[in-house]
C-alpha cells in the first residue's frame, strides 16, 4: 500500500491541507540509497503528511527491478483509483530506466486520472541520455518534458540547456535541499598538526572522478604521506578501487569505509577538514550541498549546477573534469595552509543557506498552490 507518514518534525514546512493533495513518487528512501533517496528523505521529513510511492530500489538483478516496479505500479493504480484527494502527482526523475519507469507513471497521472503533474529532473546524465538518444526516444522524453503541467529542474545551467532543447508550459528552478545538520561542523574542530583530513563520498567510478583523485595521490604519496589523509565511501566498482589502493600501497594515506549513512556520515563530516568530488557530470550533488553544510570548502568541477554552489576561490576551487595537475594544485594549497581551508568553510556555511529547509520549500509550496488553484 501507499506509504503515508506524519512526520515528527517541529516545523512543518508543507502544511496538511495542501500535502494530503500530493502523490510524491520516486528513489527509495527508507533506507535512502542514493542522493535522490536522500532528497526524498528529506521531504518527507517538512511535509505535514507525506503520499509516496517507490518504483526503485537496488535490487539484484533487472528482472527483479522489473518485478519490482510492476508491483509498485499497481500500488499507484490503487492510491489514485481511492484517494481523490491527490491533485498533484510530484515524479521524481533521472536518465535511462528512470525515464522509462516515470514515462509511465506521468502518462497514467496526467491521461488516466487526469491529475496535475512535476516531473522534477534529478538527473546527472540527463543530457547526454537525451542527445545520445535515437528520435523516437527522443520524442518520448520530449513529449514528457513539453506536456507535464511544470517541470523543475536544479539549477540556472540546468534551466537554460531545457529552455534551449524544450518548449515547456512551466518551468521553475528548485535547488536541492538538505537538511540541517545535525552535528557540530569543521570550524569547531580545533587546528592541530595532523593530517589534512580530506573526504570523497559517492558512486564508486569513473564518472565521479574517484579514480583521476587516486592517481593524483599515487603521483604523490611520497610527499603527502603524513600530511593527508583521504577518505572514501560509496559504493560501485569497489574491488576495482581496492585493488588500485592495494597494488599502489596506498593503505596509509588513503582508506575506503564502504557505503556510508546516518550518524556515522555525520561524524565523518564533522570531523574532515576538506570534501572533494571531481566528477565529470552532474545535476546538483547533494553530497557537495552536505559538505558545505558542516562549513568544509570543497574541491570539484563546474558540471551541472555545482558552479552555483561552489564559488572559485571563495568556499572551495572548480578544475575542470580530468585535470590531475589542477587536483594536486587545489588539494596541495589546502595540505600547506590549514587556515585556507578554515577560511573558506566558514564561506560555504553561508553560501549554503540557500539550500536549507527554510529557503527551498516555502516555492516548493508556492509551486503546489498554484497548481491547486
Amino acid at each position: 500500500m501507499i506509504t503515508t507518514i506524519a512526520p515528527p518534525v517541529t516545523t512543518v514546512a508543507i502544511p496538511d491541507d495542501v500535502a494530503e493533495k500530493v502523490l510524491t513518487v520516486g528513489f527509495r528512501h527508507r533506507p535512502y540509497e542514493g542522493g535522490i533517496g536522500y532528497l526524498i528523505y528529506v521531504y518527507e521529513k517538512y511535509f505535514g503528511v507525506f503520499k509516496y510511492i517507490t518504483t526503485h530500489r537496488m535490487v539484484a538483478s533487472k528482472l527483479r527491478l522489473v518485478g519490482y516496479f510492476i508491483g509498485q505500479y499497481i500500488n499507484l493504480l490503487r492510491t489514485l483509483l481511492t484517494d481523490r484527494s491527490i491533485q498533484i502527482v510530484h515524479i521524481h526523475g533521472a536518465s535511462y530506466g528512470s525515464f522509462y519507469r516515470k514515462f509511465i507513471v506521468f502518462l497514467t497521472a496526467k491521461y488516466l486520472f487526469g491529475r496535475k503533474t512535476i516531473y522534477h529532473m534529478n538527473g546527472s546524465e540527463f543530457k547526454v541520455f537525451y542527445t545520445g538518444s535515437r528520435t523516437v526516444m527522443k520524442n518520448l522524453v520530449r513529449f514528457m518534458v513539453e506536456n507535464t503541467d511544470v517541470m523543475l529542474c536544479l539549477s540556472a545551467s540546468w534551466k537554460a540547456f531545457f529552455e534551449a532543447n524544450f518548449q515547456m508550459k512551466r518551468i521553475e528552478i528548485l535547488g536541492n535541499v538538505i537538511d540541517v545538520p545535525q552535528r557540530s561542523h569543521a570550524l569547531t574542530n580545533p587546528l592541530n598538526n595532523g593530517p589534512l583530513k580530506v573526504l570523497f563520498l559517492g558512486l564508486i567510478g569513473n564518472r565521479k572522478g574517484i579514480f583521476d583523485l587516486l592517481d593524483v595521490v599515487r603521483q604523490h604519496k611520497d610527499d603527502w604521506e603524513g600530511k593527508l589523509k583521504l577518505t572514501i565511501g560509496g559504493n560501485g566498482e569497489v574491488e576495482k578501487l581496492q585493488n588500485f589502493i592495494a597494488h599502489h600501497g596506498l593503505e596509509t594515506i588513503v582508506e575506503f569505509k564502504g557505503w556510508i549513512s546516518g550518524d556515522y556520515k555525520q561524524q565523518l563530516l564533522s570531523e574532515s577538514d576538506v570534501y572533494i568530488l571531481p566528477s565529470y557530470n552532474e545535476g546538483l550533488p547533494l553530497s557537495i550541498l552536505e559538505a558545505m553544510s558542516y562549513h568544509l570548502p570543497v574541491i570539484s568541477t563546474p558540471v551541472g549546477g555545482t558552479a552555483e554552489a561552489v564559488i572559485e576561490g571563495v568556499n572551495g576551487y572548480l578544475v575542470q573534469p580530468g585535470d590531475k595537475q589542477a587536483i594536486y594544485e587545489r588539494l596541495n594549497a589546502f595540505v600547506e595552509n590549514p587556515y585556507l581551508a578554515r577560511q573558506m568553510g566558514a564561506e560555504s556555511g553561508t553560501i549554503i543557506q540557500r539550500y536549507l529547509p527554510d529557503a527551498i520549500f516555502p516555492k516548493l509550496l508556492s509551486i503546489y498552490k498554484d497548481l491547486l488553484a
